[in-house]
């Protein structure tokens, strides 16, 4: 029995140790902007990076040859845009994280000198992302999934402006 006591005494203190670790890191109220801002910045980029990427090379990939004629694929489009519909909620989420993280980005650098040129090569990003996405999605579904990247580059801004309303009430 006391070595069961012994080993959740010892649990318990691991686990206050790693609140404490963990605490240490978290943001704190009394941290300073622009060391709070460098985070965020750093923290979008990274994840428009990597979302970026995720959008112009699709998991599963893109087929390399075109089918024989019963079949139906091209050469350069998504895999499992032909056969998967949970490529639909990767293509989703994954622009909505991209448009998130860019967003997140031109509202931290405004003010700052040239932000109207970080601004519009996040436009051309985006610009870029969408015609990417695009050119690997298969023919026959590309209008749903252009609703769904529309759907989905609109989704921050949408919040920021149910958000801007909700603090007038």
């Amino acid at each position: 029995m006391s070595d069961q006591h012994n080993d959740s005494e010892m649990s318990d203190q691991q686990n206050d140790s790693l609140r404490a670790e963990i605490e240490r890191f978290q943001y704190k109220p009394g941290d300073s902007k622009s060391d709070v801002r460098n985070v965020l910045l750093v923290v979008a980029t990274l994840i428009a990076a990597i979302t970026f990427q995720a959008g112009v090379n699709p998991p599963g990939g893109v087929w390399q040859d075109n089918s024989p004629p019963p079949s139906s694929y091209d050469a350069g489009k998504a895999i499992l845009g032909y056969t998967d519909a949970s490529f639909a909620i990767f293509l989703l989420t994954n622009t909505a994280a991209f448009s998130t993280s860019a967003t997140i980005i031109g509202i931290l650098v405004q003010g700052f000198p040239f932000y109207y040129l970080v601004w519009l090569a996040l436009l051309l990003m985006d610009c870029t992302y969408v015609a990417s996405v695009s050119a690997v999605l298969p023919g026959g579904v590309r209008a749903i999934y252009i609703v769904y990247l529309c759907m989905a580059f609109l989704l921050p801004f949408i919040l920021v402006i149910v958000r801007h309303l909700w603090r007038r009430i």
